[in-house]
């Protein structure tokens, strides 16, 4: 669920960015700030996963189904999940001009389309800027590889994960029938 969100993101905003820009090949792209070579991938937008985010607010609630008049089956608890995703734009130091325009456009793109139709999800999902302060900024580029650029931090929320498996059966207990005689008088 979480590869179907990203991708459909990442299309939806390459063909923002295409229109608004007049840009022929995709810009942007799922992959690390840096390479495993911890070279520099310049002159493009690196969306990137730093968080998954277990929301519990909606309550945690094991469902029973009835599957006949005498059994029900248990199935554990859909998770609903958040996802926490840097969008930056990296691009060589000649090109900084280039890259806050690009970031004004994810910006723009992200205003009018707060809300994600994912393939196969219940409902779409929600996408919104979260407010850093300076020390997490801080903190996030330096475990991207220390190098900041022009960048947003967004929440998707909110994905729900359920494979429905069937963790138990059970006998379902029924109303006891109560046989009354009638009195003889």
């Amino acid at each position: 669920m979480i590869y179907k969100t990203l991708y459909t993101f990442r299309l939806l905003l390459n063909d923002y960015l295409k229109q608004s820009f007049g840009l022929t090949q995709d810009i942007a792209f799922l992959c690390p700030v840096k390479d495993s070579e911890k070279a520099l991938s310049n002159n493009k937008i690196n969306i990137t996963l730093v968080n998954v985010e277990r929301e519990t607010g909606r309550g945690i609630q094991f469902k029973y189904t009835n599957t006949d008049s005498n059994h029900s089956r248990k199935t554990s608890p859909a998770w609903q999940l958040s996802i926490y995703v840097l969008i930056s734009a990296v691009f060589s130091e000649k090109q900084y001009e280039e890259s806050l325009q690009i970031l004004s456009g994810i910006l723009s793109f992200l205003q009018t389309n707060n809300l994600l139709t994912v393939q196969d999800a219940e409902t779409p999902v929600s996408i919104e800027p979260v407010n850093l302060s300076f020390q997490e900024l801080s903190n996030l580029w330096s475990i991207c590889g220390g190098n900041y650029y022009p960048s947003l931090l967004c929440k998707i929320r909110v994905l729900t994960v359920d494979e429905q498996e069937i963790s138990g059966m059970s006998a379902v207990i029924g109303k006891p029938e109560v046989e009354t005689k009638k009195s003889e008088t």
